[in-house]
């Protein structure tokens, strides 16, 4: 299947997790911005649950900074890609100069979007996290690593679309991996979607108020 745009993803996708039976009444939508945020809204709606941003930001390589060779958020510990950067024969000094600059990036990112980030909003809850798709899966193995401290009920990931190979590579960090549609031939997320558009910080900023 081609999504029309993250919206109609959404609502796809939270046809499949309608399908798990869960208390929706203990369950929370944690939104990866700024794409994941469009997908997730449709499916906190269609669920009727709250849905709130966790910023993870992506470290690019050298050159190549749609390449991700690791993942962070603006505090805790980085995943990073140990295969890939010592095949790209990275430097340890770029590797904490990038760390530094995406922490602040998420740092400043939190404060446009007002997010703070609590415990509280996924103590003992069923966390569903949500992104518009995997591409190395390093921004939600962050994502789980981050939600998990919180103390969860359940941690389930939920994906319009991604590799089997990447698919796998998570299912470790979650105990429910949901993705609606998957390809050996995956190259890009954008691929499964007519409407791939970039989604603005403002965007992100509306969606979430019109929701909460």
């Amino acid at each position: 299947m081609i999504f029309n745009d993250r919206f109609h993803a959404g609502k796809i996708l939270a046809q499949r997790l309608l399908k798990l039976k869960l208390n929706l009444k203990n369950t929370t939508v944690a939104a990866i911005p700024r794409g994941g945020v469009a997908v997730a809204v449709e499916v906190a709606d269609t669920l009727g649950v709250a849905v709130y941003p966790l910023v993870i930001k992506k470290i690019g390589a050298p050159k190549n900074p749609e390449l991700a060779i690791g993942a962070c958020a603006s505090w805790g510990k980085p995943v990073w890609d140990r295969w890939l950067i010592a095949d790209l024969k990275i430097s340890a000094d770029y590797l904490k100069k990038e760390l530094l600059n995406k922490k602040r990036e998420a740092q400043a990112r939190e404060k446009f979007l007002d997010v703070k980030i609590s415990p509280a909003k996924f103590k003992g809850k069923i966390v569903i996290v949500v992104d518009d798709g995997l591409a190395t899966g390093q921004t939600v193995i962050v994502a789980s690593k981050i939600i998990r401290t919180f103390g969860p009920k359940e941690l389930i990931l939920a994906v319009p679309c991604g590799s089997p190979a990447v698919i796998e590579k998570v299912e470790a960090d979650y105990d429910k991996v949901i993705c609606t549609e998957q390809s050996a031939d995956y190259w890009a997320v954008g691929q499964f979607y007519k409407d791939f558009a970039p989604v603005s910080d403002s965007e992100v900023k509306e969606m979430l108020s019109v929701k909460n």
